[in-house]
Order: C-alpha cells, then structure tokens, then sequence
C-alpha cells in the first residue's frame, strides 16, 4: 500500500503536471498553427488601419548580446574561454550580425485572426540599427533584402531557398511575415510586450491572455470541454470508486482550465542566468485577473507555517516539504482517493479479487479509523508534512519523514492493527510492533523479504520501515540501524524548535536536492565512474554548488513555480559541450 506521503504528494503533482499539460498546449497549438496560417489572411486583410496590433503570445529573447555573455560565462567556469573564440570567429563570418542592434530582444509574435474560427499568425520581430547593414548581412547566407518599390520601410526577403518574406519596418524593428496581409498593421513596439519579459528572463514564451480575443478563448474551452466529456465517462467493468475518483480529478483539470481562459491574465515560462548568483532557474507564472473568481480560488492555496518548520534541513541529499491550505475542489479528490483506498485495503485484507463486486467487501473497522482521520485532515484543510533523506560520506541513506494527522493516535493504532493484520496473508513482509519507543510515541518496523538491489545500494543491506505516531503526527523512517536514532533527532528539532523557522517566505511546496550525493551513491560500488558521472563529479565539486531547488509560491493574483540550479549545473554543460566539442575536432 502507498504511504500517506506518496499520497498526498501525487495530488500536488497533479497540479503541477495539469500546469505542464498547460504550457504543453501552448506550444503545440502555436506550432500547429503557425503551419496553417496562410488561411487567416483573407480575414486579417483589415488589421491595416486598426489600432496597434498587440500579440497575444510571445516568444522572446532579451538580447543577442546577452545571450553571449552568458554562454562566455558557461565557458569561463569551465576554464574553456577559447570556445569564445570558436563562436566570434563563427559570428564574424556573419559580420558580426550587422545591421542587428544585438542589446535589444527580439522573437515570435503571435497575432489572432478575427473570424469563425481565429487562426494564429506568426510574426518575428527584429532589433535594426541600420537597414541597409542588414540586408548585407543577410546577403552571407545568399539571401536578398529588396525594397518595395513606391513604399516607405517595406521590403521582401528573398531567402537562397524556400518561400519569400515580407518585411515592415517600424520604430526600430524589423517585422517579418510570410505575407504582405501579416505585416500590414501598426504594430506596437516591442518594449511594451518584450521589456517587462526581458528584464525577468533572457528567453521566455508568454501568452496574453487580456489581449487573446474572447472568441478564441471560448473555442479552445468548448474543445477541450467536449474531448473531456469523452474522457470521463465510466468505463467497461471499471469499480465505482475507480470512476469517481478519475472523474474528479478530470473535473478538477477541466476546472482549473476554464478559470485560466476565462479569468486568466497571463501564462508565462521563462529561463534566467544570474552571473552574480551564479545559478540558473526556470519559471512558469499564471496570473489572475485581479479580484475574480480564478484570483480567489488561487488564493485558498495559501502556505501555512509548517509544524515541522524546525525540522527541516536543506543541506542534506533530498528534502521536500509540504504546507499548504488545499483548495476546496481538491480537497474533493482526495477524498475519492481516501474513498478508494479504503475500499481497496477492505478488499486486501478480506482476501477477495481485483474483480470483486463492491457490495461483497466488508466493512472493517481499522480501515474505517484509518482512513476517516485522513478525511478529517483534508475537511480540515491544512496539508503538512516532510521527507528527508540523510546520509554521510561513506554511509548509507536513510529517509526520515512526518504527517501532521488529525486524531493522530487512533490514525496509529488503526496503521499498526492493519498492517500486522496484512502481514499474516503476506510471504513478502514482516510486521513487528513495539521494537521501539521514545516518549509517547511506540515505534512498529515493517520488513520486506524482497529489498531490491537498488534499495540496498541507497539503504543498505536490510533495509526496514518505522513508523509511530504521536499527538499531532505520523512520523516515520526507512534504512538500517541509523533509522531509529535519526528520526528521533528529528522529533527533538520539532519539539525544542531548534533553528527557528527554515524560511523567511514560506512556499506551499519545496524540493531540494544537493547532487553530488546521489552520483557518489550510483557510482560507489564502480571501480571507474561513469563518463557522466565522472563529468558530474568535476562539476559539483565545489561547496553548495550541486543543489537543485524547486518551489512553488503564491503571487499576487497568481502563483509561480520555479526550478532553479546553482553553478554546477552550468559548469555540468560546460563541460558535456567541451567534451563534445573536443571529440568532433579529434574526428
């Protein structure tokens, strides 16, 4: 049976996953789009005396030139500055890309079409110092820029192969379409739309969703509204609880959808190179419109103080923390996930098939205890817990970790009862109560006959689970002999609250992952690391700088999630490029 956090970290997953599902759809739907153009044109042909046109997405870069810099820095830190060399020398036969003002961004607009079914329309826009320097430089790759005879700053390209293009220039920019219609418009400039996403990220993809016409929003919804409908109809022979727990995670998807492209005022994704900081991070930010409904239900996802604040220690191998006020339609799915597992623990212990008709599966108490206290936590509304996996040069893992439940103790006694009752009709376990205690809480192990090879590798050789609860919490630990005296050093941070608390701003959600730990582990019974790992090990070995930290944070009338790697990341794709580089000039 999963454990309460795999649990309870799915539906935060979840999330995440319909956020990834959403930045997918963005993508695909432009690249699509942008290939079926020609089609919008006829009805775009009155956008020449409208107001300045304003995209409704956004694929931007903040400048050539810094671009560059950051790519000397990846190089710099690997101490491969020649590379430089290689790349000015590959831009001088490109004249350095005259003609180009290369401080300023540049990208891909995406206009709307207006019409029964809007269709996209791809514009680039380019930062121009001097027209006539461009057209040269484009002349390197044998394409010809000619003016537009009897029209002021228009112009065709004439690529060496392929279809023409056609040419606008205005306040300093250069708007290319692959027809006269997609540039016969005012356009806005630039810094209005690509500043603000220029002094965030270096590259991002952004849509608007203020400027996205209300008759494509209303199309992409009805779309996916129909193919959902499809979707969460009830299966041949699936079991009820299967059926509404599926449906309630879909409605909640399709939910979260609607809110976006109704309420919705921005979706951006974004990557930064901080020189200073010496980091990387990736970000997606969805934004609400200010005091509506998508903005408040946002804000139910507020963090919470964690109990376990105390506990938290970012400088081991893995931490993940979790403190969170789950929103009133999730709370929905996790109850039909309480529902299910306690339905499929009912089936497990009476012994009965996969198959078994839901009428024949009693009703045992212990699984009733159980899972109400996992109920009542989720009415409740608080989502707290942690894992943490510890270990030392040279030592095995163990992973420590806690639950805050309510009515703890009852959730404990029900755990224990169910699980020395699973292990009379399992070959493959061993339940053991009472092994252990510290204060009030009696710690019970559970051991698996089958530790797989991995799990030995991160745990040692026979691994076991401990688990107890007190009054406010389960808390429990996997490994060896380090297990127990771990855990009860975690218990003793929470009860003293040693350290305060781990953060100034709280964030519903953290990952931290330091590196350099799990390539020692995946490579320490090698007489010879890996040729990865061998890079990795190169690139992590300076202090602090092989973590990896994912948060998620709420904004206003918004949230972000970030994922964001220190300098031995860049210094990681220094070397992989320089190793790459090296093995082709040796070919």
């Amino acid at each position: 049976m999963p454990s309460l956090l795999d649990r309870s970290t799915a539906v935060f997953n979840r999330s995440l996953n319909t956020l990834s599902r959403l930045a997918t759809l963005f993508v695909i739907a432009t690249v699509v789009c942008i290939s079926t153009h020609d089609r919008a044109i006829a009805q775009d042909a009155e956008a020449t005396d409208a107001a300045p046109a304003y995209p409704v997405v956004t694929v931007n870069v903040a400048s050539i030139d810094r671009i560059l810099s950051h790519v000397g820095f990846v190089f710099d830190g690997v101490e491969r500055p020649e590379i430089m060399d290689l790349i000015g020398t590959g831009l001088a036969n490109f004249r350095d890309l005259k003609g180009i003002d290369r401080t300023r961004p540049g990208g891909l607009m995406i206009f709307v079409s207006e019409g029964l079914v809007p269709l996209p329309i791809p514009v680039a826009y380019l930062p121009i110092e001097d027209i006539g320097e461009f057209g040269q430089t484009l002349a390197t790759v044998g394409a010809q820029l000619k003016p537009v005879p009897g029209e002021e700053d228009r112009y065709e390209l004439n690529p060496r192969r392929g279809p023409t293009s056609f040419v606008s220039v205005q306040e300093g920019y250069a708007f290319i379409g692959q027809n006269e219609e997609s540039i016969n418009r005012t356009f806005t400039s630039p810094e209005k739309f690509a500043g603000s996403l220029s002094s965030r990220y270096d590259i991002s993809a952004s849509a608007n969703l203020r400027q996205t016409p209300k008759s494509v929003r209303d199309l992409i919804l009805l779309t996916l509204k129909n193919s959902a409908q499809a979707s969460m109809q009830r299966r041949d022979d699936e079991p009820e609880a299967v059926y509404n727990l599926r449906r309630s995670q879909a409605e909640g998807n399709l939910r979260f959808i609607e809110h976006l492209l109704r309420d919705g005022e921005e979706l951006t994704l974004g990557v930064k190179v901080d020189q200073a900081q010496k980091n990387a991070a990736v970000e997606l930010v969805v934004k609400a419109t200010p005091d509506s409904a998508f903005a408040k239900e946002l804000a139910q996802g507020i963090a919470r103080p964690s109990y376990f604040d105390a506990a938290i220690d970012e400088s081991v191998p893995l931490s993940v923390s979790l403190s969170v006020m789950v929103a009133k339609h999730d709370r929905k799915t996790m109850l039909e996930l309480f529902n299910l597992g306690e339905q499929e623990t009912n089936r497990n212990l009476a012994g009965l098939p996969k198959d078994a008709v839901v009428e024949d599966i009693p009703k045992l108490k212990p699984a009733e205890d159980l899972f109400e206290a996992l109920r009542t936590t989720i009415r409740e509304g608080h989502l707290d817990g942690f894992v943490q996996f510890f270990g030392e040069p040279d030592k095995k893992f163990v992973l420590v970790g806690a639950l805050r439940v309510m009515n703890a103790p009852a959730f404990g006694a029900s755990l224990s009862n169910l699980l020395e009752q699973a292990s009379r009709t399992s070959a493959n376990m061993d339940v053991e109560l009472g092994v252990d205690s510290y204060g009030d809480i009696v710690f019970h192990r559970l051991t698996g006959k089958d530790t797989n090879q991995r799990d030995q590798a991160l745990f040692g050789k026979t691994p076991a689970l401990y688990f107890g609860t007190d009054n406010q919490a389960l808390w429990f630990a996997f490994g060896g002999d380090d297990a127990i005296p771990t855990l009860r050093s975690a218990i003793d941070r929470v009860a003293s609250g040693a350290g305060g608390p781990r953060r100034v701003e709280l964030a519903p959600f953290q990952f931290v992952m330091n590196m350099k730990e799990w390539v020692r582990v995946r490579n320490e019974d090698r007489d010879k690391p890996r040729p990865f790992a061998d890079l990795a090990l190169e690139a992590f070995k300076a202090e602090g700088s092989d973590v990896l930290r994912a948060d998620a944070k709420l904004l206003d009338n918004g949230f972000r999630v970030r994922i964001q790697v220190e300098n031995g990341f860049l210094r990681l794709l220094g070397l992989a490029i320089s190793r790459q580089i090296d093995g082709n000039q040796a070919l």
